[in-house]
């Protein structure tokens, strides 16, 4: 309990430290992308991930500026929890942001605003009208995105702790070379059908079934961020012996 009591106030520092530069312009960008969801796609509506990043990028430079111990060390709570809350943070980050994200397509979908305007026969309005219809593709986008960058972020976020900050172009170098030298041997591996068959199961088809996909996928990306967590808090406390 005390362990969780020190984790949500650092979540609530952090949240803090970043809202005077994040918050604003996170709701600005929100309405936009709900307008323009309305209208055009609800597609556009998991763009605000990419938005959501504005709460957790400015922790890095405040914490560098004015130095990680002085910042947090006003804090009575233990440095592992310090580091746990940090990755507890950037999910939490990112499943509101997929949340808002879903509640907002749903809304796109069910008014189709797309019928209010004009040339309802031309060819750009019945693009639109296929995106709308499309909800695969949407449910798709929404989780995805959240996943990939919830995950990327710890990632960086556990290497950018564990090597410094000031090695983080070497981090992204060095792991899009393994990403990239992995994808080149798992294709050659597979030219000569050296590989099993790998059978992608199918999305499910009703409300039901997708929701319960989301949540196991979001419990799965929930428990990569505690795991990255943990790794780092160890590295770190290791070090301060």
């Amino acid at each position: 309990m005390k362990r969780m009591k020190d984790i949500l106030k650092v979540m609530k520092f952090d949240f803090l430290t970043a809202k005077p530069l994040a918050f604003r312009a996170f709701i600005i960008v929100a309405v936009i992308c709900f307008v323009l969801s309305l209208f055009f796609s609800p597609l556009i509506s998991s763009y605000i991930t990419f938005v959501a990043l504005i709460f957790v990028i400015p922790l890095q430079s405040v914490a560098d500026k004015c130095g990680f111990n002085k910042l947090y060390g006003i804090l009575p709570v233990k440095r592992k929890n310090i580091t746990r809350a940090r990755f507890l943070y950037v999910f939490l980050a990112h499943f509101l942001s997929e949340l808002l994200e879903g509640v907002l397509a749903v809304i796109a979908f069910n008014l189709k605003m797309y019928k209010v305007l004009p040339n309802q026969d031309g060819e750009a309005v019945q693009l639109i009208k296929k995106s709308f219809e499309d909800t695969t593709l949407i449910y798709v986008m929404i989780i995805g995105v959240f996943a990939f960058f919830c995950l990327l972020f710890s990632y960086m976020e556990m290497l950018a702790q564990i090597f410094g900050r000031e090695n983080e172009m070497k981090i992204i170098l060095i792991t899009l070379g393994v990403m990239t030298a992995a994808a080149i041997l798992l294709s050659v591996l597979n030219s000569y059908d050296m590989l099993p068959p790998i059978n992608v199961p199918k999305l499910p088809e009703d409300i039901g079934g997708r929701a319960i996909f989301a949540a196991v996928l979001n419990i799965v990306v929930l428990g990569i961020c505690l795991l990255f967590g943990e790794i780092t808090a160890s590295r770190l406390a290791k070090r301060e012996l």
